[in-house]
């Protein structure tokens, strides 16, 4: 089946707008459609997933030279994927729990392939994936020796793309590990695929910069940086966290039972806050409470650029109150998850921010997802994390 290109290369990206296609001269290839990418003389230019009915009409998943059979092309990916975090990030050595396709990043556009132990949970953001699940369950057995394979797609992304996925059993849980630490995942209800794994690394970053001092771990969810900051039992003696104290706060009581769940099995003692952010830290900014490390890792707020003028307001807000939070000489991590805020407007934001704080802030680090998470040149959308270590005067 092929779908013919308005030019004479493709652009440098994986996406091709619908825009950009001839309309077919007689029936369509259905939506879901390994496609091959022709040119108007012909040729071939590539080869994808096309979707008649989304505005990204075709994912790209390589050019000419790439295999005309989509299971060839993907195991293919699969196992370029697998090598670099195995043989090259040796993820296998420090965690059961990492990301094995980064959808784009990894030349796989519309999938995320979370690993947990041995079952692999599939986020599918494509009609064609969903098309195609059962050979990319065979590929995922076969390549990444998964035992178990589970489907998820969000309600944002079966809308736009026009499927229904049925939701997972729900109960499905399993424990890994990461450094010496450990954590129970709901691979069927949490958030995102369980458990947030791009923030692998920061959350290391963190830990090492807690020992004795007071944490507040702001919209904590499954609790993964406030166990980081509290470190692990019997860790080694001047490692990292063993934070004096940790506070942790999220207004989700499913993720907050969780994060208590996570604690008791580290047997870790952290004070669980369930609260919406903005009333609890204005309360404590006025009773003179301060923290020596804040960290704020808020859910998107902007799931497009329709939300993007409520979601800054929100950002600076609560930046606002959490630098109010901070001792002087403190270390703040804040985040955004969302896509459609780029890095210069979120450093925009926490400037706002610290002005109406009143608080002199330096930018120590700018960091975003963990190496698990790359990103294509051709494709900078995929650097959605931002993060700012800022040390708060």
């Amino acid at each position: 089946m092929d779908v013919v290109f308005k030019g004479k290369e493709l652009p440098p990206g994986p996406w091709l707008y619908r825009k950009r296609l001839q309309k077919p001269r007689g029936a369509a290839p259905p939506a879901g459609a390994f496609v091959a990418v022709r040119d108007e003389r012909g040729t071939l230019l590539g080869r994808g997933l096309y979707n008649r009915k989304s505005e990204i009409a075709v994912r790209v998943l390589g050019g000419a030279d790439a295999p005309a059979e989509l299971e060839e092309l993907l195991t293919a990916r699969v196992q370029a994927a697998a090598r670099l975090r195995e043989d090259v990030l040796g993820l296998g050595r420090r965690t059961d729990a990492y990301r094995l396709v980064n959808a784009e990043g990894d030349g796989l556009s519309g999938l995320v392939v979370d690993r947990y132990g041995d079952t692999c949970v599939a986020s599918l953001y494509s009609i064609g994936w969903v098309h195609s699940a059962e050979t990319l369950e065979r590929v995922l057995r076969r390549t990444a020796g998964a035992r178990e394979v589970l489907f998820r797609a969000d309600e944002r992304s079966q809308k736009l793309e026009g499927f229904r996925l049925p939701d997972p059993e729900p109960g499905q849980e399993v424990v890994v590990q990461e450094g010496r630490l450990r954590f129970k995942v709901d691979l069927s209800e949490g958030h995102k695929t369980g458990l947030f794994l791009d923030q692998r690394d920061n959350r290391a970053r963190l830990a090492g910069m807690s020992r004795g001092r007071r944490v507040l771990d702001l919209c904590t969810n499954a609790g993964g940086f406030a166990l980081s900051c509290r470190g692990a039992r019997g860790g080694p003696p001047g490692g990292p966290g063993r934070a004096r104290r940790v506070t942790a706060v999220d207004l989700d009581e499913k993720a907050l039972a969780a994060a208590r769940a996570n604690a008791k099995i580290n047997d870790l003692r952290i004070g669980f806050e369930h609260a919406d952010l903005f009333p609890w830290l204005r309360d404590h900014v006025d009773a003179g409470d301060r923290w020596d490390v804040v960290i704020l890792d808020p859910p998107k707020l902007a799931k497009g650029r329709g939300d993007l003028e409520q979601a800054a307001n929100r950002y600076r807000d609560m930046n606002r109150l959490a630098l109010q939070a901070c001792a002087p000489g403190a270390i703040m991590f804040t985040c955004s998850c969302s896509g459609a805020v780029s890095l210069e407007h979120f450093w925009s934001l926490v400037r706002a921010a610290a002005h109406q704080a009143g608080r002199t802030v330096q930018v120590l680090e700018v960091r975003g997802a963990a190496s698990d998470h790359p990103v294509l040149p051709t494709f900078p959308e995929g650097a959605y994390l931002k993060g700012l270590l800022l040390h708060v005067v």
